[in-house]
């Protein structure tokens, strides 16, 4: 266990010295998946694999959690809301994967995978927010709707932030209702 928190620890300095050098648009720092049959686990676009975790040096030890943001302003049926936010949830832990964040998932794999859903007012909100926590270095995941049955195509539907500490998630999303 030691270890393995020297890696992350490693890993994080790293990745923020790396994320610190690089200047993304918000459209580089989410993760967009696209909610289609074909595209199903692929991401619309390609997005750099090599950023660490910059949030997890500073509380190596604190509960790891997942938000969920839905965006409210699409109405959406409680089943389709369920169905997007395991998109989110699953696009969010795939990316970390792709990323070789293996430690952090672990953490939070030893936290009991806490997810909480939040609702979002608007997509304005909600762009917001994910610019907020990338700016952060929280990871994020943005999941796009293929428009097959309640929402247009390209509809953003959910917002995944984390996993990562309670405190650098609530310091974006504190303010929010639960859905």
């Amino acid at each position: 266990m030691l270890k393995e928190s020297a890696v992350l620890v490693l890993g994080v300095a790293l990745g923020w010295l790396g994320a610190l050098a690089s200047k993304h648009s918000l459209a580089d720092d989410s993760e967009y998946e696209t909610d289609d049959e074909e595209g199903a686990g692929r991401s619309a676009r390609p997005r750099p694999r090599t950023r660490r975790p910059a949030h997890a040096a500073a509380h190596p030890t604190e509960e790891l959690k997942m938000v969920l943001v839905v965006n409210a302003e699409l109405k959406m049926g409680k089943g389709k809301i369920g169905a997007q936010c395991a998109h989110a949830a699953v696009g969010a832990v795939e990316a970390l994967h792709a990323r070789s964040w293996g430690a952090v998932l672990q953490h939070w794999e030893a936290c009991g995978q806490p997810k909480i859903c939040l609702q979002a007012n608007s997509t304005a909100e909600l762009r917001q927010l994910a610019a907020d926590a990338s700016a952060k270095g929280l990871p994020t995941f943005v999941v796009q709707d293929a428009g097959r049955t309640q929402v247009a195509p390209g509809s953003r539907t959910v917002l995944a932030i984390g996993p990562a500490p309670k405190s650098a998630i609530d310091g974006v999303t504190g303010h929010l209702k639960l859905l």
